[in-house]
């Protein structure tokens, strides 16, 4: 276990981010192309791909507190947190490649594989994902030097999702074909993406955490999490931040391809958006440290508030505009991946403080449900609202058709209004958030004292 002030080296810090390689590039392709990939590659309607999605969905509201429990009694040697980074890189990577393939069967049957194969996905992601995430509290307790830490996370983080992007981006050079363009995209990732989390499980052999000798009982573990106020605000904050950046990211590529009309452009947005994103993560974790993270991320999300509102402004001539848009929105994009994983850490001394147990699994599983949570409705929403809409489902091999104007107003308030209003929500939640770099170091002390 970390000391309080515990510093870590440079070198541990950058192979312990390389984990966000694969939880992040993962997550990048199904951000941006799930929905893309189910209504305009694998043939599905939008209302029926957006209940594909909305059923894989729905085993969140089971699968991310359950491991979450779970991972918070595992025994064994190797910790409790590395021993399925060991055994669930591989799985991860295999079931991953399973839902880029384009099953030879009835459209009805297509979507049923489609939420099965995300259901068999999304149980190794929450076993790796949750698990991984619970090793940051563990590493270190410095409250700046958890900026860090993440700081470098989130810099393999949005590189993994830059790189999925690039690779997309080079194999649709190559690879005329959408359906093999996919199935190739899905293996490739499936392959590379074995290898971090079994970096990270080397690296971490001194950090083996074990579970306590008294857990709480499943049901008051989760109410105990769900009652801490802090946490409370955290998740307002993170949940509508990040269901921001997943429609967005979700809808771009149909904003180029119907209302700019430049289908070629839809990856170098979000390169440009991605790439500007990398290069703020100093500049966020600079800010976090001297305004502290709240106020951080209220005055990053608010510039990035504006920017969207300037977005719905933007017209179909203008498409040389969204580039700089998107780049400038880079701020925001880093901020959102930065600040809320940084405060975890904080909220688990909370709980620690407050019932005496630690519990990183928990919580852990609990962000990743509200991260998924938000990522699901945001998809779902955007599938039946491109079906009441008129939207029309493409053919493979001819040109794209030309949507309604009420589809193509959808997509525009998706890509604008809608996200900048769950902003203006987040940043409220931001506001109350009650943890300062002040309180935190009185709750370490408090915690030594009690050690």
């Amino acid at each position: 276990m970390a000391k309080a002030n515990q510093k870590l080296s440079k070198r541990f810090k950058t192979l312990f981010g390389t984990g966000d390689l694969t939880t992040n590039s993962y997550q990048a392709v199904i951000l941006f192309y799930q929905l893309y990939f189910l209504t305009d590659v694998a043939g599905l309607r939008p209302g029926l791909a957006a209940w594909a999605i909305a059923i894989g969905r729905i085993w969140d509201a089971v699968n991310d507190p359950l491991f979450g429990l779970i991972s918070d009694r595992i025994k064994s040697p190797l910790g409790r947190r590395r021993v399925v980074l060991l055994f669930g890189a591989v799985p991860l990577g295999l079931s991953f490649m399973l839902m880029w393939v384009v099953p030879d069967i009835s459209e009805a049957y297509r979507a049923a594989y489609y939420a099965l194969a995300f259901i068999l996905f999304d149980t190794c992601y929450t076993a790796v994902h949750v698990s991984y995430n619970a090793l940051t509290p563990v590493v270190t307790k410095d409250y700046d030097e958890r900026s860090s830490v993440n700081g470098y996370r989130m810099i393999f983080g949005l590189g993994g999702s830059l790189g999925a992007i690039i690779l997309a981006t080079i194999l649709a050079g190559r690879v005329a074909d959408q359906q093999e363009l996919f199935l190739w995209l899905g293996i490739g990732l499936g392959l590379l993406n074995m290898i971090p989390p079994l970096i990270v499980f080397f690296i971490t052999k001194d950090y083996r955490s074990q579970p306590e000798s008294s857990p709480l009982s499943p049901r008051a573990s989760i109410g105990e999490t769900i009652k801490n106020s802090a946490f409370q605000k955290l998740m307002g904050l993170y949940l509508f931040s990040w269901t921001t950046a997943s429609i967005m990211a979700a809808v771009l590529i149909y904003y180029a391809n119907y209302y700019l009309r430049k289908p070629d452009w839809a990856n170098y947005y979000v390169l440009a958006a991605q790439g500007a994103a990398i290069l703020f993560i100093p500049l966020v974790v600079f800010m976090a440290q001297k305004l502290d993270k709240r106020r951080a991320f209220v005055v990053n999300c608010s510039w990035w508030i504006l920017l969207l509102l300037i977005l719905f402004f933007v017209q179909p001539d203008q498409a040389g505009l969204v580039f700089l848009l998107a780049a400038l929105a880079g701020l925001g994009i880093a901020t959102v991946y930065v600040i809320p994983w940084a405060m975890i850490p904080d909220i688990i001394e909370d709980d620690e403080l407050r019932t005496g147990r630690r519990r990183e699994g928990t919580y852990y599983a609990l962000v990743s449900f509200f991260q998924k949570l938000g990522t699901g409705a945001a998809l779902w929403a955007m599938g039946q609202v491109f079906e009441a809409s008129g939207y029309i489902t493409p053919v493979l091999g001819q040109p794209l058709p030309a949507q309604p104007a009420s589809a193509v107003l959808a997509i525009r308030l998706f890509m604008s209004l809608i996200p900048a209003a769950l902003l203006v929500i987040a940043v409220f939640f931001a506001l109350q958030y009650p943890i300062s770099r002040e309180k935190h170091r009185a709750m370490l002390a408090e915690l030594e004292l009690n050690n």
